[in-house]
């Protein structure tokens, strides 16, 4: 029974063109929708730099940061992280870890969690995991959070309001000021995840807007602008060492091998130097909407995330399809990821293009919008 299920599902979402596929992005193809943001995870001189600096370090851990897992520069990497944020941190092996771990291991039935509607999925786990009451306000709607909040204020022991800084399918933002103000009117614990706004902006938006003292569980996954893997959480040091002793995420793993834990302090430690990628990156992202408008296509972004709304899963195959013939790699975005009817071209800008890379790119697509059809 089970296979035929499972035949019977995978049967259906190929007739639906919603079948997911594993692809390698070619050599010979432009990637316009990687998160390397500021393009760090590729570039030779920096590679070159970290391995000079950091020449014979293990591939492996070997173990959980309980029992031998930590290593001397994992130390050195959280002491940074505290210099830096004037707060504790602890590094986790995935921003989808970190994320549940923190809402599983803190929270549970006694508990209201409010979220954002397009929170990511992990943030989604933990939520289910933690067994809490729940409540979805419309995205980035704060009016409509309040509104919740109001209702809800008495009713719990706890209440956790968990927002993102910038969205990954749309490339829009949170009002952050706004958030804080609902923070100090109604005193709840406050979760912010930064996965795509670390490095593009500097150490983040929470950070840079001087926003770390009002944010109880600062999450910073680094597979993104931070060009790596593994997750930083920077919270008050009770909470932390309840993570140590009660989170299962963090203590039931082999912890990241010393040489992507040193590759991520590398990084940290760069990134005061990184005003000339996040200046390219800024034009890139201006000549990109200018262009948008020019061709009259639809996006709700004001970032260097661009979601380009295609509508029709056959459509958005046969586009995709003519792009890679013209040099250029982009992913495809379908239901149920985002909503039926909003299939889309999802890019991400990043320094190592060319303001003509960019302006091919969509002389191309418009031609295939306008002419495949």
């Amino acid at each position: 029974m089970l296979r035929k299920k499972i035949s019977n599902i995978l049967t259906n979402l190929k007739e639906e063109n919603t079948l997911r596929t594993l692809n390698v992005c070619p050599d010979n193809l432009l990637n316009l929708s990687s998160n390397d943001y500021l393009g760090l995870s590729n570039d030779k001189n920096l590679l070159k730099i970290f391995y000079n600096e950091y020449p014979e370090l293990p591939l492996s851990s070997s173990s959980s940061r309980l029992i031998s897992g930590t290593s001397e520069i994992t130390y050195d990497l959280e002491k940074e992280l505290q210099f830096i944020y004037k707060k504790p941190a602890l590094l986790f092996n995935s921003g989808f870890d970190c994320n549940t771990c923190v809402i599983e291991t803190f929270f549970n039935e006694n508990t209201l969690i409010i979220s954002d509607k397009l929170n990511h999925a992990s943030i989604h786990d933990g939520i289910i995991h933690s067994k809490s009451n729940f409540l979805r306000y419309k995205h980035l709607d704060l009016d409509h959070l309040k509104i919740l909040l109001e209702k809800n204020r008495n009713k719990y022991e706890d209440i956790l309001v968990i927002s993102e800084t910038i969205y990954s399918m749309d490339g829009d933002c949170v009002n952050i000021d706004k958030l804080i103000s609902l923070k100090k009117e109604f005193n709840f614990y406050l979760m912010i995840d930064e996965a795509h706004s670390y490095g593009v902006h500097g150490y983040g938006m929470i950070y840079e807007g001087s926003y770390i003292n009002y944010v109880d569980f600062l999450t910073i996954p680094l597979g993104k602008g931070g060009g790596s893997l593994g997750s930083y959480l920077i919270c008050d040091q009770l909470f932390k060492d309840y993570i140590i002793n009660r989170g299962r995420k963090f203590i039931y793993t082999t912890s990241l091998p010393p040489i992507n834990v040193a590759w991520n302090l590398f990084i940290l430690k760069q990134i005061p130097h990184f005003h000339y990628r996040i200046e390219k990156l800024n034009s890139l992202t201006k000549l990109t909407h200018d262009l948008i408008k020019k061709y009259n296509l639809k996006t709700i972004s004001n970032t260097h995330i661009i979601s380009i709304i295609i509508g029709d899963n056959n459509k958005l195959n046969k586009i995709i399809s003519y792009l890679k013939t013209r040099g250029f790699f982009v992913y495809g975005v379908k239901e149920p990821t985002v909503p039926k009817g909003t299939s889309r071209i999802r890019l991400g800008l990043n320094p190592t293009l060319t303001e003509q890379n960019i302006i091919m790119f969509f002389k191309e697509l418009n031609y295939a919008i306008n002419t495949l059809f």
